[in-house]
This record gives structure tokens, C-alpha cells and sequence, in this order.
């Protein structure tokens, strides 16, 4: 034997064998459950339910368990306040009337002057601004806001002043005044006593 093949003799006798596995090289996949074990008791139906919250079917409702809504039907008298006053003076009572709101406490956001016939002086003031400038001031309910009869949209605030300073030709006097007596909860009328009782009713 030559050291040749004695070097490869001693190599291949000091290298250590692997052993491979027998069978095929197994593949990746998904890997096994847990093992099996013993069987787990049975969860009650009432628990299952329990564990899966869901939307409550609809049933007939309980006697007593609706609650009544608002009657809009109830809706409270307005106080109306008759002042006298004539063709000349009118607008100088409602503009007092205005004042006393004002001195008493009321917001001037909670006022709105009312007119019958002609639109109040300072009216036409606030138009000369534009339509959308002069309701902006209604919407925003800042101060004193003056309107005429029949308006064009519908109007109310909590204290009311309803110049009576006659109707235009042809129109229904008698609805607007009952329109401008509903349009807040205290309604103060200046004009005519005996024409506006007379109109619509009031003591």
C-alpha cells in the first residue's frame, strides 16, 4: 500500500458518517394540529349566545315602556299687551314699547317688531344693505329685528312688538294680526285697541 492511499485510508477513516433519513425529504406545508385530547364539555346554549352579541330582534313593545312625546298641540297662550295708539304716533309707542323690553332685561336678540302696513323706518334702513345681508341679521338673532306683514318667510322670537299701522288694499287684516299675536310667547299690540279686538278676538 503507498502513503498515498494511506493518507486517504486514515481521512476517510477519521471523517464521522452523517446518517441521512430514510424516505423521502419532507416538504413544507402546513404544519399538524395539536394533538388530540379529551373531549371538552359541551357549552351551554344560554353561554353561546351570551358570547356572540348581536342585534336584539323586535318584539311587541311593553305596556308603559314608550314615552310620550311632546304635545305640539299644547303649546302655551301668548300674553298679549293692548297699547293704545294712533296713525301719528304709532311707530313712536312701539319704539317705547321696544325700550321697555330692553330695560327689563329681554335680549335684544329675542325682539322682533312687526308691522301691519308701511315697514318700520328702521326697516327700510337695513334693506337699503341687500335681501341676503338684512335676513342674515334675523338668522344670526343678534338684536331688535323689524319686519313687515305678510312676510315672506316665517317669523317668531320670544317677545313680540306688532306695530298696527294699517293693511294693505285687499288683504286680510284679520289673519295677519292673528299671525303677528302667535309669532311669540308675549305679544305687545300698538295701534287701534277697538279695531284690533275687534279683528281678532282679544280681551
Amino acid at each position: 500500500m503507498t502513503a498515498e492511499n494511506t493518507a486517504d485510508t486514515t481521512s476517510a477513516a477519521e471523517t464521522p458518517s452523517v446518517p441521512r433519513p430514510s424516505g423521502a425529504v419532507p416538504k413544507p406545508g402546513p404544519r399538524p394540529g395539536p394533538k388530540p385530547g379529551p373531549p371538552k364539555p359541551a357549552v351551554p346554549r344560554q353561554a353561546s349566545a351570551a358570547a356572540k352579541p348581536g342585534p336584539a330582534k323586535p318584539g311587541p313593545p311593553k305596556p308603559g315602556a314608550a314615552k310620550p312625546g311632546p304635545d305640539l298641540s299644547a303649546s302655551p297662550t301668548p300674553r298679549v299687551t293692548l297699547i293704545p295708539a294712533t296713525a301719528d304716533n304709532v311707530f313712536d309707542v312701539a319704539d317705547d314699547a321696544v325700550d321697555a323690553l330692553l330695560e327689563a332685561g329681554t335680549e335684544p336678540g329675542a325682539i322682533l317688531v312687526l308691522t301691519t302696513g308701511g315697514p318700520h323706518p328702521w326697516q327700510q334702513h337695513e334693506e337699503t344693505f341687500g335681501a341676503a345681508q338684512y335676513w342674515r341679521q334675523y338668522d344670526e338673532g343678534k338684536d331688535v329685528f323689524y319686519a313687515s306683514l305678510p312676510a315672506s318667510r316665517p317669523l317668531r322670537r320670544s317677545a313680540v312688538v306688532v306695530v298696527v299701522n294699517g293693511f294693505a288694499e285687499g288683504a286680510d287684516a284679520g289673519r295677519i294680526l292673528t299671525a303677528a299675536l302667535t309669532a311669540g310667547a308675549s305679544v305687545t299690540v300698538c295701534g287701534d285697541v277697538e279695531r284690533v279686538r275687534a279683528l281678532t278676538g282679544v280681551a
